[in-house]
């Protein structure tokens, strides 16, 4: 469990390492994985060039690794403690970042994770991102930049010839440095980035969000609307409030 102390850091930074969250034998499993969804000719993408950053999402319905990590892992309890007893694991993704070789196109740039949802109501949703194998400053590890949860959602814009989403931003942030199996979790406004992978190898990522069972966005639908509506959610802990669900369709 988090101590006092880490709780005060977490909110004050807006992040806070973990340490090691998943086993061995959860880390192989979804290495495993990692490979299958990457190679698999569902995707065209699966023969992959220089400085390219590969992303697999929402993958819980056809894989237990997946389920087993966001749901089993040893952040679980941390998270609860942070967002409270009714909690939803909402979204999963593989992140592959390439060797870059020079070619300047692995970065990922400042963002926040609500950017690409449009907010969240409440903003107590958290990432865990998960090494899947050592990270650091060489192939290209996560980088966070303290207190900038506490400016709210900034405006984000689209980066030419790339669906990335970039602010701007001073500072070059904290590198989160992580053993295979280590995490760091950070809200959904704490902006954080990559940057280029200088490595010979592929550095490999798996992250998982949570959120309150009564948070809305607006990324699926113009008005918000319930997240735990969307497809690929599972429940933590706890239960949504009924009262407040949209209305199921008609049968038929």
């Amino acid at each position: 469990m988090l101590t006092s102390e880490q709780i005060a850091q977490f909110h004050e930074d807006g992040y806070l390492m973990l340490g090691k969250v998943l086993t061995d034998s959860q880390v192989e499993a979804l290495v495993a994985d990692e490979k299958r969804f990457r190679e698999s000719p569902l995707w065209t993408d699966n023969q992959q060039p220089t400085g390219k950053t590969i992303f697999r999402s929402q993958l819980g319905p056809y894989s237990t690794a997946v389920r087993d990590a966001g749901l089993t892992g040893a952040h679980v309890p941390l998270i609860q403690q942070l967002i409270g007893p009714n909690v939803i694991y909402w979204f999963s993704q593989y992140v592959t970042k390439y060797p870059d070789a020079n070619s300047g196109k692995s970065d990922f740039p400042w963002h926040q994770d609500n950017g690409y949802s449009k907010g969240i109501s409440p903003a107590t949703n958290i990432t865990v991102w998960v090494a899947l194998e050592d990270v650091n400053e060489q192939n290209g590890c996560v980088y966070v930049m303290p207190g900038s949860h506490k400016d709210g959602l900034r405006d984000h814009g689209t980066r030419a010839e790339s669906w990335h989403l970039t602010v701007a931003v001073e500072g070059n942030g904290v590198p989160a440095i992580l053993k295979a199996g280590e995490a760091v979790a950070f809200t959904g406004l704490t902006l954080h980035r990559s940057l280029l992978n200088h490595t010979d190898q592929p550095r490999r990522g798996f992250f998982m969000e949570y959120a309150d069972a009564d948070a809305s966005e607006c990324v699926t639908t113009p008005n918000p609307r319930r997240i735990v509506e969307r497809m690929c959610v599972y429940f933590v802990s706890g239960q949504a409030t009924l009262d407040q669900l949209s209305a199921p369709p008609p049968l038929g």
